[in-house]
């Protein structure tokens, strides 16, 4: 009997990530919901809520944790000062800062429950999502014509979703690399799905080390991290593998490196999209000027506030800075709307580096206390863990949010209070 209770009891963990996992990858405006506004269909919002709630009342977790209620405490000073900067008490207003308490809310009940154990329910819900986005890309790949099918489904702004678990990138308006079409699995596109995956891969790393042999998951990880052909992921699994390999400087480590490591690194940066794209990535990063004629050209033949597109991670650091050194106490908050490059350089493009922007956005002080927070947790992460690596998730976490807005997504945020909201040794 009570083997058969905790059978269930598993079960639903592993529900309730899978869930939590298809609203981080936030493939749809559905599952977009818990970062997002408060207005929209209710559904979608309030379905990832009561999946939470039936898992507090089910593990009594109690919110007299006096790190909980201080963070919680100084972000709503934080957010107090920042609506009477503005003075703008709208729903929508509000709702910016609803969801970042959401997101926290989160972090603070999963690390209460499930702590360490985390890293393996998390590696193998993904592992579930490789098998699945792997199956429906090869079937592309082998069958073109199938691409008609996934066309009946929900369309988005890439492809079609295929029931929230798969989505399609489709070849007239999606991602694809040489003519092969990137793999996005439950995201809305292949980058994203690929920091979830290097997230997934740091964990299976942190229980057994490198290992290959009987270890099937972390194969199926980095087949499906291969099918995305994102930079950002290769980038860092690269520099994961990297910080677990080479311990500490000996003989035996030097020789990896220039044998190992080196190779695989030298050939990998030389596919085109990897070279190609980073060198011209970091050449236009250092003159940003070129954009002014699109910001020009967009002002001139949209409307204000109407969508262009997103200005590139490593282009979006300066503008972003920008930002931070227009509001470098509070930040710009957490609409958008309210920034520095918002306001005074265009209304028709958005900022895609994720890094940066939390300064931006909340300041030097909040901003700078994130991060101390995120350092922490990857600290107590490498105490609970098989291998060690103190500054493994903060490097992970870091090279993901230059291309990625990580801090407030669920899961995501769950790691970066790990060390304050989860004090117990892992069991």
């Amino acid at each position: 009997m009570i083997e058969a209770i905790n059978k269930v009891v598993s079960r639903f963990d592993y529900f309730y990530i899978f869930v939590m996992v298809i609203y981080m990858g936030q493939a749809t405006p559905e599952t977009s919901r818990m970062v997002t506004t408060l207005s929209g269909n209710p559904v979608p919002l309030l379905f990832p809520i009561i999946l939470t709630y039936i898992l507090c009342k089910r593990n009594k977790v109690s919110f007299r944790n006096k790190r909980f209620l201080g963070i919680l405490a100084i972000y709503g000073l934080w957010a107090i000062f920042s609506l009477l900067k503005y003075e703008i008490f709208t729903t929508e207003e509000l709702s910016y800062h609803f969801f970042m308490v959401y997101a926290i809310i989160i972090a603070y009940i999963q690390n209460q429950i499930y702590g360490y154990r985390l890293l393996p329910i998390y590696e193998r819900v993904m592992v579930w999502f490789c098998k699945i986005a792997l199956f429906f890309w090869i079937i592309v790949l082998l069958i073109p014509a199938s691409t008609s099918f996934f066309r009946l489904f929900q369309e988005t702004n890439m492809g079609n979703n295929v029931l929230y678990i798969f989505t399609l990138m489709d070849p007239v308006k999606g991602l694809s690399k040489q003519g092969i079409l990137r793999n996005a699995g439950c995201s809305w596109e292949p980058g994203r799905f690929a920091i979830m995956l290097t997230l997934a891969i740091f964990c299976n790393l942190c229980q057994n080390g490198i290992k290959f042999r009987k270890n099937s998951n972390i194969w199926w990880l980095l087949l499906a991290l291969i099918s995305t052909m994102s930079t950002t992921g290769f980038v860092s699994v690269l520099v994961t593998y990297s910080i677990f390999l080479i311990r500490k400087i000996n003989l035996k480590s030097i020789f990896i490196f220039l044998f190992v490591m080196l190779p695989i690194v030298y050939g990998i940066s030389q596919l085109d999209f990897m070279f190609n794209k980073i060198n011209d990535k970091i050449i236009k990063a250092q003159d940003v000027s070129y954009l002014e004629d699109s910001f020009e050209w967009a002002a001139k033949t949209m409307e204000k506030g109407q969508y262009r597109g997103s200005i590139d991670r490593l282009d979006a650091i300066p503008f972003e800075w920008m930002n931070l050194m227009n509001d470098p106490i509070l930040g710009y908050s957490r609409n958008f709307e309210h920034s520095f490059f918002r306001t005074h350089i265009t209304t028709n493009y958005a900022l895609a580096n994720g890094l940066v922007k939390i300064l931006g956005m909340y300041g030097f002080i909040l901003g700078i206390f994130f991060f101390i927070i995120l350092f922490l947790s990857s600290r107590k992460l490498a105490e609970d863990s098989y291998e060690k690596r103190t500054w493994g998730l903060a490097i992970l976490i870091c090279l993901s949010a230059i291309s990625y807005q990580i801090l407030s997504i669920p899961i995501f945020t769950t790691f970066w209070f790990y060390g304050v909201f989860n004090p117990q040794k892992k069991r």
